[in-house]
């Protein structure tokens, strides 16, 4: 495995800061969400397994109540048109002045990615340290949420992106189970581009529902 994160020195200064700019993420998202069309809405539903007819139309239909977040997540950050996600799109659009923190977040969400990470350490109140199984690096991810239980070996599919030199997390997680033998785990390879993520974020979701169907 790979080290190769660092723990900012002024943590705690990143701590409140991130306590209050998270609403922001969440306002942004949000935003995002509007520049989608319905046809493209669909059409993601239906990649996931998640579109039903009722009554001859096309609905969007979830089995659990956590499945809507992991929609948007995907359909924010895994579908891209012409190569780009959301935040991208808005960020070309030059919504937001340079100097916002809502230009300052979507530059780190354009640069968003998912992968299957596995939970080695909690670093305080501050978050943990993720070790990615596409290449073994370590990451340091910023999350004031985390539960009280030890989840140290749990794997959970999330996406991270930069942001005022640490990592965050997009909100949305799939939770799968612990890692068989963590002492010896090795890297499963790499995700080679933007088809392969988007792959194998769909195969996170359908393995997650298949534990909870």
């Amino acid at each position: 495995m790979t080290q190769s994160y660092t723990i900012p020195e002024n943590i705690d200064e990143l701590v409140k800061q991130y306590r209050e700019t998270r609403p922001v993420l969440k306002q942004l998202h949000a935003d995002l969400i509007t520049l989608i069309r319905r046809d493209n809405i669909l059409s993601c539903a239906k990649r996931l397994k998640m579109l039903v007819k009722r009554e001859g139309k096309n609905v969007i239909s979830f089995d659990h109540a956590h499945e809507s977040d992991l929609f948007s997540d995907y359909l924010l950050y895994s579908f891209r048109p012409n190569g780009i996600n959301a935040a991208q799109q808005m960020l070309n659009a030059k919504r937001h002045p340079k100097e916002s923190i809502e230009h300052l977040f979507l530059e780190g969400m354009a640069k968003a990615r998912f992968s299957l990470f596995i939970y080695k350490e909690i670093i305080g109140d501050y978050g943990f340290i993720g070790i990615d199984i596409q290449d073994g690096k370590e990451f340091f991810i910023m999350d004031l949420t985390l539960p009280h239980e030890n989840i140290v070996g749990v794997m959970s599919g999330f996406r991270i992106f930069p942001f005022r030199g640490y990592w965050m997390h997009t909100g949305a997680n799939v939770t799968l189970g612990e890692c068989p033998d963590l002492a010896h785990f090795k890297p499963a390879g790499i995700v080679n581009n933007q088809n392969e993520e988007r792959d194998m974020n769909e195969a996170i979701i359908f393995k997650w529902r298949e534990l909870h169907g």
